[in-house]
C-alpha cells in the first residue's frame, strides 16, 4: 500500500452507526462485531441507537442534524428497515464527503435535499437471514468501504427510489412563516422545519435548511411562535429567560426554530404532535 493509499484509508477510517435496535438486545453488539472483525482499524462511532421503532422520518432528520459534526469520509451505517426481507433495495449512497449504507426506504432524503443527488449503486444480496440484514449485508459493506473497496466494486449503479417529502417551510406573509413540527428530542423538546435561522444584529436571517424557499431576512425583535390553538410563546435565547413551568420558542442547536418548556417537556404540556402547523410570527 502506496502513501496516497494508505492516507485514503486513514481518512475514511470512521464508520457512524445510526439505528433503531435500542441497547437491551444483542443486535448493536453484533453489528459492531462484525464491523471490528472486517474493518479493525475503523473507527466506531454511536450516532443513536434509539430512533423510534421503524420510524424513517425520524432517522432521516437525525442524520441530517449529525452528519455535519462527523469526521470527512465518514461512512454511515443505518439500519432502520422495517421492510427488511422485503423487495426493497439495499444501496450504499456516496456524495464528496460521506457515504451512507442502509435500505432504500426514504432514510437518506434529507441528505439529497441538503447536498445532492449521490451516485448510488444497488448492494449485492447474498443469501442471508431475511431479518437482520444490518449483519449480513449493510454492516459488512460499510468495512468494505471504510477498509477503500470502491463504491462500483460493492453492485451496480441505480437510482434511489424513495424520497420522502420535504418538510414545509413557507413564507405566507411579511409577518408570519408557516412551518411544522418535524421532530421530538430525547428531553420533549419540538423542533419545527422553520430555519435555519441566524441572528444578525437587529436582523435574524433565514437561510432554508433543505432549500424550500430563498434565503430571506426577518426584524430580530418582537418575534414568536404561534401554536394552532391560536396561543403565542416569545422567542427567547436561554430556557431562563421564562419561568419554570412556561413555554418558550428558541433557536436550537441545529439552527431550527424549537419549543420547549422551562424544566419541562414541551411535548406532553403544549400536546404539540409531528406535522402540526407552528407558524414564526414577526410581530414588530
Amino acid at each position: 500500500m502506496g502513501p496516497l493509499e494508505f492516507a485514503l484509508l486513514v481518512a475514511r477510517s470512521s464508520i457512524a452507526l445510526l439505528t433503531d435496535f435500542g441497547t437491551q438486545g444483542i443486535y448493536v453488539g453484533v453489528l459492531k462485531g462484525v464491523l471490528s472483525t472486517l474493518a479493525p482499524r475503523a473507527n466506531l462511532i454511536d450516532i443513536s441507537h434509539d430512533v423510534p421503532r421503524g420510524d424513517i422520518q425520524a432517522a432521516a432528520f437525525m442524520l441530517w442534524q449529525a452528519s455535519p459534526y462527523l469526521p470527512p469520509n465518514t461512512i454511515y451505517l443505518c439500519v432502520v428497515d422495517p421492510g427488511v426481507g422485503s423487495a426493497r433495495r439495499g444501496v450504499a449512497a456516496k456524495w464528496d464527503t460521506q457515504i451512507c449504507v442502509g435500505p432504500d426506504n426514504g432514510f437518506f432524503s434529507y441528505l439529497v435535499s441538503r447536498d445532492g443527488t449521490p451516485e448510488v449503486i444497488e448492494l449485492w444480496d447474498p443469501q442471508v437471514s431475511s431479518t437482520f440484514h444490518g449483519r449480513d449485508i449493510f454492516a459488512p459493506a460499510a468495512a468494505q468501504l471504510a477498509s477503500g473497496t470502491a463504491l462500483n466494486d460493492l453492485g451496480p449503479p441505480v437510482e434511489l427510489e424513495i424520497l420522502l417529502p420535504v418538510p414545509r417551510l413557507e413564507s405566507v406573509s411579511s409577518e408570519v412563516v408557516e412551518g411544522e413540527v418535524v421532530h421530538q428530542d430525547p428531553f420533549g423538546n419540538l423542533i419545527t422545519s422553520i430555519g435555519i435561522l441566524h441572528p444578525e444584529g437587529s436582523q435574524i436571517r433565514l437561510a432554508p435548511w433543505l432549500g424550500q424557499e430563498p434565503e430571506s431576512f426577518l426584524a430580530a425583535q418582537d418575534l414568536a411562535a404561534g401554536l394552532p390553538g391560536g396561543d403565542e410563546l416569545p422567542l427567547v435565547r436561554t430556557f431562563d429567560d421564562v419561568a419554570e413551568g412556561e413555554g418558550l420558542a428558541y433557536i436550537g442547536s441545529s439552527g431550527l426554530l424549537e419549543i420547549g418548556v422551562n424544566r419541562g417537556s414541551a411535548a406532553q404540556t403544549l400536546k404539540l404532535k409531528l406535522g402540526q402547523q407552528v407558524q414564526l410570527l414577526i410581530k414588530g
